[in-house]
């Protein structure tokens, strides 16, 4: 993941927006100082040009311990039916069960290299 992290205010410059390309199309992003936006690494994302004031950004970079998507995408599915689980006060063997095998799968799908 990407992360940019606003250290100025909005109107303390012009432009400067952060432009992200996803799958769901094109997006500009400006925010307040200490606000933050976290995208796929793999997005194309640029910086517009600045045409009054300046820009400073603090930016980053994440990695998940479970590389891939498709495990990744998995995990947060099953906890919220988890979740769900608990506030309907379903059979709690069959709760603990399913929490058992969530962590377990977390733990054979890190890497941990």
């Amino acid at each position: 993941m990407s992360a940019t992290l606003f250290l100025t205010n909005p109107e303390d410059y012009d432009g400067g927006e952060l432009v992200i390309e996803d799958t769901y199309g094109q997006h500009s992003v400006k925010l307040a100082a200490g606000d933050m936006v976290v995208y796929p690494a793999t997005s194309l994302h640029s910086v517009a040009p600045i045409t009054r004031g300046v820009r400073p950004a603090c930016f980053f970079w994440t990695q998940s311990l479970i590389r891939d998507d498709i495990q990744r995408s998995l995990l947060p599915d099953m906890d919220n039916a988890i979740q769900r689980l608990n506030e309907t006060n379903a059979d709690e063997l069959a709760r603990r069960s399913l929490i058992g095998c969530y962590h377990n799968l977390v733990r054979q799908w890190s890497d941990t290299s």
